[in-house]
């Protein structure tokens, strides 16, 4: 998560390598599960590892009407609550398109285990077209003291290089509404993040660099 992590050096560049499985359950119905390593887990331009190695995966639920449900689980490290050591998310959300356009909608809950102050919901909206998607991500009960709301909002661009290698770019701001505590007087931060991925024997192997304008102090 996300919010106790921002005085993280944010300059990073991380390896990942994931799988995920599909099942079809009948009725319209299908179950699939995922399990990935990364080198350091970056979440919004911040490491929520303190630039350490993740284990991570998850499982999801979904139907051929656009809805969907799922968990995630990974561990985590905060300097600023050192009991919080995993990461477990529960969400619903519904996908449907309209011509070219894709639409989703989610809400999400973040549980810390042994950190349950820490916990807080999010309201995620966005759309894709043409290998573009934007989207905006907002909390009314972020674990940050004074804060009321937070709001995050996006645009990133995909697209598939020769030998099918993908390329991910994404540009975002966290606004915590909160002066001060992103550091100095300021309430938010900019980030951006360039990653290349690649299939190998039904694995998924990347490569991303990620930066943003938090100074390190």
């Amino acid at each position: 998560m996300k919010t106790l992590s921002k005085a993280i050096a944010a300059t990073t560049l991380a390896l990942a390598a994931s799988h995920a499985t599909a099942y079809e359950l009948g009725a319209g119905f299908e179950a699939s599960a995922n399990v990935g390593l990364v080198s350091n887990y970056m979440w919004r331009g911040t490491s929520q590892t303190r630039n350490d190695v993740a284990l991570q995966g998850g499982v999801d639920l979904t139907h051929s009407s656009g809805f969907y449900a799922g968990t995630w689980l990974s561990n985590v490290d905060f300097a600023l609550a050192p009991g919080a050591d995993t990461e477990q998310d529960f969400y619903v959300g519904y996908g449907f398109t309209l011509g070219d356009f894709a639409f989703d909608l989610k809400r999400t809950e973040y549980h810390y285990a042994s950190a349950d102050y820490l916990n807080f919901g999010e309201t995620h909206a966005h759309v894709s077209a043409y290998g573009f998607t934007v989207g905006a991500d907002y909390s009314s009960d972020t674990p940050i003291a004074n804060s009321d709301s937070a709001l995050h909002y996006y645009a990133s661009y995909s697209y598939t290089l020769p030998a099918e290698v993908g390329l991910t770019a994404t540009v975002g701001e966290y606004n915590f509404r909160d002066a001060g505590w992103v550091g100095g007087n300021d309430h938010k931060y900019s980030y951006f993040s360039l990653g290349v991925n690649k299939t190998f024997w039904d694995i998924n192997f990347g490569l991303a660099y990620t930066d943003s304008n938090v100074d390190d102090s």
